[in-house]
């Protein structure tokens, strides 16, 4: 079968293309703005999400695709950011549907959902808050306007937040090694997704699941902030205990390195969404689409960790 991945040299679409190729039953292709450090057994075609002619060309003769494709970045300009992540998904849309494909998996994000007293699910209301949560939020809903209009074949996975080996967590644990603080109480609780539990989902989502469906994925296991920065500095061998700051402290460490113009995770939005409740409910995933969760996040994290040790980054 032939399979487009948009996106697919990003983190989640690297290691997507990775899992499909073992199959040689799958002829994978992907569509990405760079195409370097390719994989060898993939097809990969250089261009740009937002030009339609180019996104046609590129959805030909596919069976199925796997639309990754997104900017993530907080600090990016907001029209670039809804231009590539609103506007590349309608240009997705419009080329699958003209070409008849049998399904768009499309990867949407928890952060699309209202903060809920108890563990949010696919019928908990929207309620995003940055720039980012917005445009997932207005590419997501078009999804779901395509398959009530046009009958279309799309299934849309809402993921917690991912850990794993990329410069995001990389930034993390090295933060975790200094003994960053906890930034307010660190009682909410946190539901993560690690990247192995990630994939064979998505591999199963192309023929499992209904269409037209939301679809909510994490780890099996609910922790708090706190827990999670413990099991973090369990893993790498830290054994002083972090000091807790205020939000509002932290915030304005954040408006420092802003106006000083370095780069840094300590951003207001990314403080904002650490010391909310962020869990949720997954059985609807293990129901349709057969999730089993193999990874916990020790295990997941030491992965991580036992990565970047091997190429000297933690």
């Amino acid at each position: 079968m032939n399979i487009l991945v948009t996106g697919g040299t990003g983190f989640v679409g690297r290691e997507l293309v990775k899992f499909l190729i073992k199959s040689k039953r799958n002829n994978v292709t992907v569509f990405d703005r760079k195409v370097s450090d390719t994989l060898p057994g993939a097809k990969y075609i250089k261009g740009d999400i937002t030009n339609l002619e180019e996104v046609r060309r590129a959805v030909k003769d596919q069976d199925y695709v796997y639309h990754l494709a997104a900017i993530l970045d907080e600090t990016c300009p907001k029209k670039l950011m809804f231009d590539v992540n609103v506007g590349g998904t309608v240009s997705v849309l419009e080329a699958c549907r003209n070409e008849g494909i049998k399904r768009l998996v499309y990867l949407s994000t928890a952060g699309v959902m209202k903060e809920t007293e108890g563990p949010a699910d696919e019928k908990t209301p929207y309620g995003p808050k940055t720039n980012y949560e917005k445009s997932k939020t207005m590419a997501e809903k078009t999804v779901l306007e395509y398959c009530t209009r046009h009958d279309f074949p799309a299934i849309v996975i809402r993921p917690a937040l991912l850990y794993g080996p990329n410069n995001y967590w990389r930034q993390i644990l090295k933060a975790a090694e200094k003994c960053f603080p906890i930034i307010g109480t660190g009682k909410n609780k946190w539901h993560n997704l690690y990247i192995k539990n990630l994939i064979p989902l998505l591999a199963k989502a192309r023929t499992k699941g209904k269409d037209g469906e939301v679809y909510v994925i994490a780890d099996d296991e609910v922790l708090t902030y706190e827990e999670m920065y413990r099991i973090m500095r369990e893993e790498l061998g830290v054994e002083k205990e972090p000091r807790h700051i205020p939000v509002w402290t932290a915030k304005m460490i954040a408006l420092i390195y802003k106006v000083s113009g370095k780069k840094t995770i300590v951003t207001k939005e990314h403080i904002e969404r650490l010391v909310k409740n962020k869990y949720y409910n997954i059985s609807k995933a293990k129901r349709h689409l057969n999730y089993k969760p193999k990874y916990d996040f020790r295990k997941g994290i030491r992965e991580t960790i036992r990565y970047f040790r091997d190429e000297g980054n933690v």
